[in-house]
């Protein structure tokens, strides 16, 4: 893993550079073969340039201790520091003290670095990455469809057709069983709202409001809804249903429709004569919103994750990312205690070759997702790793809810991420007493080895909820052994 130091961080530029090239490099040799790739995703917007796109005259800054008050990069340069992120204890080392977003003086990013590079006060220094939303691919074959399949015991009345993640029998021209076997994992939970775990959907935020969402979505009882008093402490007013750290205000709601779309396929509604359902029935989602539908910052998917770890999230689903390394948002998650499921992207890339981030942090609360079609088949647009990306999930043509109580079909490894978020769901729901490590462990030895991803992913397999649910009683049984 690339870790900046002061030692070098004048290198960091050329760095920066040649990740660039060889991902750029990558992009046109596998889209000669994928002209008819589809995909709808959230996407750092610098594969196609020569360096990566951040917002011009900002640094994130990491001190070795204390910011100063006056910041002064170099005699004669000065700069300010517009936020001072407010880290998790777990951020807080010896070696490295506040992390800040500053605003340069009559300077460039590329000098900034430089100087960053030879100030022994700073532990290092990077650009804020833009992160930008893709205007949606259309998708083939989206004809809506309201049957349902026949009734049994843990199928809900709202499991669609159109939702062949979860119960594939060939009806949209797939393979029948290929998909993540919902309805055994259901005899076993459908998940906890009250008790199972808080699920974070770092993204373009959530309709909170939707009829299939709405019952599903985390409430902070903690707050007093709009008396403008920050009742719990946290350092944010009113935060009832999650927060906006795009605007930095208490409205997570979704303008875009990526976020809507994720969360629905985590935990619409089960069984509520609505729509669709979740792979989790009953779940507890938390809307954290750091891109609108022009994009976002590097800066706000850090506040993001500092949040969700304030809070006690249990899961942090991100179907966003891709570019440079950031070392601040590397500490983020490294601190954030839960599982970090990230999408592996949709560039039809080897990520072992051009890392594409957050899903390349070698962390080991990471899972990094590719996507699969109906057919078992790794997706056209998929990026792919037998080093970096750790398994597959049903990614293309996913049906679920979008923003003023609507449904649509989406393709993209963020279409794949919520499906593990949701088995995560799943699993700690059951087995609450399990440490994340073993959540992981279920996930991934619980997943169905397919040919088709020998040598695409690390472990060979795409998902299977119920295998996953099988082994993660195992694992508690084993723990309740040992007491």
């Amino acid at each position: 893993m690339l870790i900046h130091s002061s030692s070098n961080l004048d290198n960091i530029k050329s760095q920066y550079q040649n990740v660039s090239n060889k991902i750029s490099q990558s992009k046109s040799q596998n889209e000669k073969g994928n002209s008819n790739a589809v995909s709808d995703s959230v996407v750092l917007s610098s594969n196609s340039k020569p360096s990566m796109e951040y917002v011009p005259g900002e640094l994130l800054v990491r001190f070795k201790g204390k910011a100063p008050d006056n910041l002064t990069l170099k005699h004669g340069i000065s700069a300010e520091i517009i936020k001072k992120f407010d880290l998790p204890d777990q951020m807080l080392t010896r070696s490295s003290g506040d992390l800040c977003q500053i605003k340069l003086n009559g300077i460039s990013v590329e000098e900034a670095l430089a100087i960053a590079g030879s100030n022994s006060n700073i532990a290092y220094a990077e650009p804020n990455y833009i992160i930008s939303v893709p205007q949606d691919q259309p998708n083939q074959n989206n004809e809506s469809n309201a049957n349902v399949f026949s009734p049994s015991v843990k199928t809900p009345n709202d499991l669609k057709e159109e939702l062949w993640g979860l119960k594939n029998e060939g009806q949209l021209g797939g393979k029948p069983g290929a998909d993540i076997n919902a309805e055994m994992a259901w005899n076993i939970t459908t998940g906890d709202k009250k008790n199972g775990p808080l699920i974070a959907v770092i993204d373009t935020g959530v309709d909170i409001k939707h009829p299939d969402l709405i019952n599903n979505i985390f409430t902070n009882t903690a707050e007093i809804p709009g008396d403008g008093i920050d009742n719990d402490g946290n350092g944010f007013i009113d935060d009832v249903h999650g927060y906006n750290f795009h605007d930095m205000n208490n409205d997570p709601t979704d303008n875009h429709s990526h976020g809507t779309h994720c969360a629905g396929t985590i935990g619409a509604e089960g069984n509520n004569g609505e729509g669709i359902t979740g792979v989790a029935w009953n779940a507890n989602i938390l809307p954290l919103k750091f891109m609108d539908k022009s994009g976002g910052t590097t800066a706000a998917a850090i506040e993001a994750v500092i949040y969700a770890t304030k809070m006690g999230a249990d899961i942090c689903s991100n179907s966003w990312g891709g570019g440079g390394f950031s070392q601040a948002l590397h500490d983020a998650i490294a601190a954030y205690p839960g599982l970090f499921i990230c999408a592996a992207g949709n560039n039809s890339e080897n990520n072992d070759l051009g890392p594409h981030y957050p899903s390349n942090y070698d962390l080991p609360n990471v899972i990094s997702v590719a996507s699969t079609d109906q057919n078992d088949q790794l997706s056209s647009f998929s990026n792919y790793g037998k080093q970096t990306v750790d398994i597959a999930a049903p990614g293309s043509k996913i049906y679920s809810t979008t923003p003023n109580g609507q449904y649509a079909f989406k393709s993209g490894t963020s279409m794949a991420t919520p499906h593990v978020s949701g088995v995560a769901a799943l699993i700690m729901s059951a087995y609450p007493e399990l440490p994340v490590s073993d959540v992981k462990a279920a996930i991934l030895e619980g997943g169905v080895e397919l040919p088709e991803l020998k040598d695409k992913v690390a472990t060979g397999k795409r998902l299977d909820a119920y295998k996953a649910l099988v082994i993660a009683g195992e694992k508690a049984q084993q723990l309740k052994s040992h007491k």
